[in-house]
């Protein structure tokens, strides 16, 4: 990253303080998302098990976004997001907590378990766009948190980021209720593709950097 950390340690929005996280947060961020994804519609048509959000997420964390990442939490802990910044690789390397998710699905649903979230990340892979680019795998507040404006003050975070290297943002919407927050913070949806078997719709979207 270009900007030195020093400068981006904390962003304060309204009434909400937004910090960035380092490793030793893992386990909190993990709870965090875990907890905010538990009813999440894409997660629900792969059949990964609700009681597992957090381990999928502290695995995606420990094998990948703790160590070229960057993840942001709110002052109350209550929610969090996790980016990757450009020339990142966004395919995440093995790591044995992936094994233990894969497991915890495989579990759950057997091989169709399996076959749909290979299905998920390929569609993933097919949409994203080619130019570097910032993007927002996983935002949320903690259940009973949410529609406080803790999403909201995130994302103002997040892109204050974007703006200031002068890139755009990209990420996917998997909650058909979402689309209208990002539209707020500039985001313009460039494709919907419809998981199959009476999937959710998933709403591709782009933001191009704002001056600063």
């Amino acid at each position: 990253m270009d900007s030195s950390p020093s400068r981006l340690d904390s962003h304060t929005t309204g009434q909400s303080t937004i910090r960035q996280a380092y490793p030793q947060d893992r386990v909190l961020i993990s709870d965090i998302l875990g907890d905010a994804f538990t009813h999440d519609p894409a997660l629900a048509w792969m059949g990964a098990p609700a009681e597992r959000t957090s381990q999928f997420f502290r695995s995606e964390i420990e094998s990948h976004y703790m160590h070229r990442g960057l993840m942001w939490v709110n002052q109350t802990e209550t929610g969090a997001a996790i980016w990757l910044p450009p020339h990142a690789p966004r395919q995440t390397p093995f790591h044995w907590r992936i094994l233990q998710s894969g497991w915890a699905l495989f579990r759950a649903q057997g091989v169709e378990g399996l076959k749909r979230a290979e299905y998920f990340g390929k569609l993933l892979v097919r949409n994203r766009p080619k130019e570097p680019h910032f993007y927002l795998h996983a935002i949320g507040a903690r259940l009973g948190h949410q529609g406080q404006g803790i999403g909201h003050a995130l994302l103002r975070a997040g892109l204050a980021l974007c703006d200031q290297q002068h890139m755009p943002a990209y990420l996917e919407s998997t909650n058909a209720l979402n689309p209208p927050l990002y539209r707020k913070h500039g985001f313009e949806a460039v494709s919907e593709e419809r998981l199959p078997d009476d999937g959710p719709p998933i709403t591709f979207m782009y933001r191009p950097p704002r001056p600063t």
